[in-house]
């Protein structure tokens, strides 16, 4: 009996029930004037007490474990998924027929030029998952910041205050003229390489620079297919499941590789609203193709 009574004692609800029982119990022999010794039969009433708090309580004279740190010889890997609390935003705009459009938009965020913050500048995608803007190209990409309510943050740092788990990468029409194919997917891979190191739960997908009008005296329709072919094969040859290519300039292009009409904002180069809605339909069915959904938890 003593020995279940200090196991039980080591319970803080078990002890206070057995200090309530023995007080009871000596209180009660105490009355009949025999508090000066217990009996035998006494001692098996106050054991029988014992048995049925620990009943009650349901612990079988064992306490619940401590929660303690411990080291094994022994290591085990856990995958964990990390989620942000701003993965979900909804935005003013829902576009895409596939039935899974919605769950693709509300964690899309955005990482560009000033063509790729269209999609914010009209509404299909919201202020916190944008981080894009003007002039922005892969060779002049550490010289922008962007304040996303944690203060001002280089386009990596932003992306990765943001977290998102789905990201839409479009960097590439400044860099055209200025650039060669080799060099601009070369610094590209190695700003991929650095997000997937700062959030290994990311999934990217890396879009095509768009076509121009074939008007557009800025830049040429040719240089720009150079870069994509380059593009898509530096995305190929990384083999990374998370990272995938999306060819948005044949979602936009005409039979003679050029923005189809209506499609440009003025200018030949920048977008407008119905060229959006194309991108995220087309964009939302191509991922159905892939396991991204499964990778967003959906």
């Amino acid at each position: 009996m003593k020995n279940k009574l200090l196991q039980l004692l080591k319970c803080p609800m078990a002890g206070l029930l057995i200090l309530l029982s023995l007080s009871v119990s000596l209180c009660l022999t105490s009355s009949l004037g025999h508090a000066e010794k217990i009996t035998d039969d006494q001692s098996m009433e106050l054991n029988d007490v014992i048995e049925t708090v620990s009943k009650l309580i349901n612990i079988e004279f064992t306490c619940p474990p401590t929660t303690a740190t411990t080291t094994s010889a022994t290591t085990t890997t856990t995958t964990v998924t990390t989620t942000s609390q701003y993965e979900i935003c909804e935005p003013t705009k829902l576009a895409g027929q596939s039935p899974n459009s919605k769950f693709y938009q509300e964690r899309l965020a955005i990482a560009g030029d000033s063509i790729t913050l269209g999609l914010n500048y009209y509404g299909f995608i919201p202020d916190m998952h944008s981080i894009a803007g003007d002039s922005v190209s892969i060779w002049n990409l550490d010289y922008f910041t962007f304040d996303l309510g944690g203060g001002e943050m280089g386009m990596i740092d932003a992306i990765d205050y943001v977290h998102p788990r789905l990201l839409y990468m479009s960097i590439g029409m400044n860099d055209v003229n200025l650039n060669y194919p080799d060099t601009y997917v070369e610094r590209y891979r190695e700003i991929i390489n650095e997000l997937i190191k700062r959030m290994p739960d990311i999934n990217i997908v890396v879009a095509a620079i768009t076509p121009v009008s074939s008007d557009c005296n800025v830049v040429r329709n040719d240089i720009i297919r150079e870069y994509n072919a380059a593009l898509k094969k530096m995305i190929k040859d990384m083999k990374l499941p998370q990272v995938v290519f999306f060819d948005t300039y044949s979602v936009l292009c005409d039979n003679e590789q050029n923005l189809k009409d209506g499609y440009s904002s003025g200018d030949g180069m920048h977008l407008y609203i119905p060229c959006y809605n194309d991108i995220l339909t087309a964009l939302f069915d191509f991922l159905d193709t892939t396991d991204f959904k499964q990778r967003l938890g959906g």
